[in-house]
């Protein structure tokens, strides 16, 4: 699961628990929430769209607009539900569930995550959005595809009677996109605790040197931190970095390892469940997460809950929630060369030292719950189906 996955499957067992309202959810398969064990009423839809690419991928988008909108009008309609909850702010989920509530008058509330913005460098000071694309390398059609999907997403999101964002910086984003601050409440993300603490982990047998989880895509960075490793390699010749997860660019990925002669030093491992998740950071030195475009971080969260210092890029969201970790290392966005030297500082480090960053992040990492954040969102959801 992506981070605004676990988020909705996080809140909605404490929403289930509760047993004081009842959620309808539409999802596609294959269904999390089966997985989840979650009691409350489902109904799974398939894509009969099986894309490839970023074309296939936007083709997709538009069969599943259209087949959720169907369904969930039908849903809606049996249900008589009093809110439209869309739990992430990506065009298909919010197109459809704009739709359903605008068609049946109903309020609706929308868990944005993030919110692409242009990324203020010393470089890219005044760039666009269209810009910060083409610096990362998207080719001009993706970038301006890109570009007004974004501004679509701000279209659409003034036109719901609620916002729960996850941080300051993406409701200021969200602001400055002319959203009425009356609508927009922070309530934040969490960890699960309970399941990192059951993953056994051994501090002195570390697999890997670094490590990266996330989706593998251009703006999370992946192809910034093969140059930096090609720099570490050069000081620390069999040093590992594994990274994990999914994602359009995984063949480029592969193919951009092979090139740079990095087979025997980076590793790659698609998606796995938590367990397996927590297991690979615990067998890790330090967390690197070179992404210039985040509401929140929960991959960085959880790398500090397993006791690992992190080394990231200084954008807005992760300065504001973790900045004042002392596990926790910003340097300057898309500067490789810093970020490769901070990384190097940190693997020369002592056993004292490793150990001291090691309990820092962990003591950081207590203060994320699900609980309290499901509690707000609760009290959130309320407000907005009351002042609708």
């Amino acid at each position: 699961m992506g981070g605004a996955e676990k988020r909705f499957v996080k809140t909605l067992e404490f929403f289930v628990k509760k047993k004081e309202l009842e959620i309808t959810v539409l999802e596609p398969k294959p269904s999390l929430l089966s997985q989840a064990d979650i009691a409350c009423k489902m109904h799974s839809l398939s894509s009969s769209l099986q894309a490839k690419g970023w074309v296939g991928t936007y083709i997709g988008w538009m069969f599943w607009i259209a087949n959720a909108t169907i369904k969930s009008l039908s849903i809606a309609r049996q249900s008589k539900p009093s809110l439209i909850l869309i739990p992430n702010n990506t065009l298909p989920n919010l197109i459809a569930g704009y739709s359903v509530s605008l068609i049946l008058h109903l309020p609706s509330c929308v868990i944005t995550h993030h919110i692409d913005a242009p990324l203020s460098t010393r470089n890219t000071r005044n760039a666009s959005l269209y810009d910060c694309y083409r610096s990362i390398k998207y080719s001009p059609m993706i970038s301006l595809v890109k570009t007004v999907a974004s501004y679509l997403t701000l279209s659409l999101l003034k036109r719901a009677d609620g916002i729960i964002t996850v941080s300051n910086s993406t409701a200021r984003i969200l602001k400055h996109g002319g959203i009425s601050e009356k609508r927009i409440c922070v309530s934040g993300n969490g960890i699960d605790s309970d399941v990192v603490e059951r993953v056994k982990q051994n501090p002195k047998k570390k697999t890997y040197d670094g490590i990266f989880v996330g989706r593998i895509a251009k703006e999370k960075g992946v192809f910034d931190l093969l140059r930096v490793w090609k720099q570490v390699v050069k000081v620390r010749k069999n040093a590992k970095l594994l990274l994990v997860g999914s994602g359009l660019e995984l063949t480029h990925l592969r193919e951009s390892i092979a090139k740079a002669n990095l087979t025997n030093n980076v590793f790659v491992r698609g998606s796995c469940n938590d367990i397996e998740l927590y297991g690979l950071l615990s067998a890790s030195k330090v967390f690197i997460f070179p992404s210039i475009f985040e509401g929140w971080g929960i991959a960085v969260a959880e790398a500090l809950a397993c006791g690992l210092p992190v080394v990231a890029y200084d954008i807005p969201a992760l300065a504001e929630v973790f900045g004042d970790c002392q596990s926790v290392f910003l340097v300057p966005a898309m500067n490789t060369e810093n970020m490769t030297s901070t990384i190097l500082d940190i693997l020369d480090s002592g056993d004292n030292e490793m150990i001291a960053l090691s309990n820092y992040a962990r003591n950081y990492a207590e203060q994320f719950s699900w609980e309290k954040v499901a509690r707000k969102d609760l009290e959130l959801l309320r407000t907005f189906e009351n002042h609708a």
